[in-house]
């Protein structure tokens, strides 16, 4: 008699105590940003699913999901009056010797007045969640110099900054239409996870579930975050048997994140065969 094949996941824990990068957010992780966010964790069945349940949760993935759906119509430049007061503040910074560049302190100078203009918001979790996503995107969209003077990276982050601001209210007023459309869909999409893969939360925030997981665990490592991986995989005779675990935090030295990357990477392998049995068995 087969066996039938099936993944357990009894725990994937990602403890984020390194300093991160303060550029926008992970790619592989809904683009979110991770700077400021710890205690991430992986959760599956019925701890998942009493996870899923709060529409607060999303904040932070609607607003990075939805600047860019709303970025077609909010194309304002950045007004004369900012960008000039910014940069002849950041040229008197540059002139004192400050190391100004672009894609670590544009984000910092457009979330400035970001908590005392939220405070009045109807929903101040979620104003301050559409800042900051707006204010990654137009500053990824402005830092592009590599090799220039600290003037240069002034005028870029200024103009992100500036142009995110611009643009605030007019990204403020498209996500309230479409936000709670947002939250549903995906608290939809982290319940029809917790019986397979399970969702990602970090302080509590959702991050991303279901497949996406792995791509995005392994995109942390990358970047020389504290990782604890603790995994089982228990999969029929024509897949992969036994146990994978790793137990310990990856840190920064680079032999210290292959010895983790490597059992994860056999997960998320097992993982994409069950998917492949489940689908031809589904037929």
């Amino acid at each position: 008699m087969r066996r039938t094949g099936f993944l357990g996941l009894a725990a994937i824990t990602a403890c984020l105590t390194a300093a991160l990068p303060v550029s926008a957010g992970v790619e592989e992780c809904g683009n979110i940003r991770f700077d400021g966010l710890s205690n991430c964790k992986v959760r599956v069945s019925a701890e998942c699913a009493a996870s899923c349940t709060e529409l607060g949760i999303y904040k932070t993935a609607c607003a990075t999901k939805l600047v860019p759906v709303c970025k077609s119509e909010c194309t304002l430049s950045a007004t004369p009056t900012c960008t000039d007061d910014c940069t002849t503040q950041c040229k008197t910074d540059c002139d004192n010797g400050v190391n100004v560049i672009c894609s670590h302190n544009c984000f910092a100078e457009c979330t400035t007045t970001r908590d005392a203009e939220c405070v009045g918001a109807t929903d101040a979790a979620q104003c301050a969640a559409t800042w900051d996503a707006n204010c990654d995107v137009e500053c990824d969209a402005q830092c592009v110099t590599v090799d220039g003077g600290c003037y240069q990276h002034c005028v870029e982050c200024c103009g992100g900054s500036c142009t995110a601001d611009a643009n605030m209210d007019c990204q403020t007023t498209c996500q309230d239409e479409i936000f709670e459309e947002c939250e549903h869909e995906f608290r939809a999409n982290c319940d029809a996870s917790c019986s397979g893969d399970g969702a990602l939360f970090c302080d509590g925030k959702y991050i991303i579930s279901g497949s996406q997981i792995p791509a995005c665990v392994n995109a942390l490592l990358e970047q020389g975050i504290e990782v604890e991986v603790k995994a089982e995989v228990t999969l029929g005779p024509d897949g992969i048997n036994g146990d994978i675990a790793a137990g310990v935090c990856a840190f920064s030295p680079p032999r210290d994140k292959v010895s983790l990357a490597a059992p994860f990477a056999a997960l998320a392998a097992a993982a994409g065969w069950l998917a492949r049995r489940r689908r031809r068995s589904s037929r």
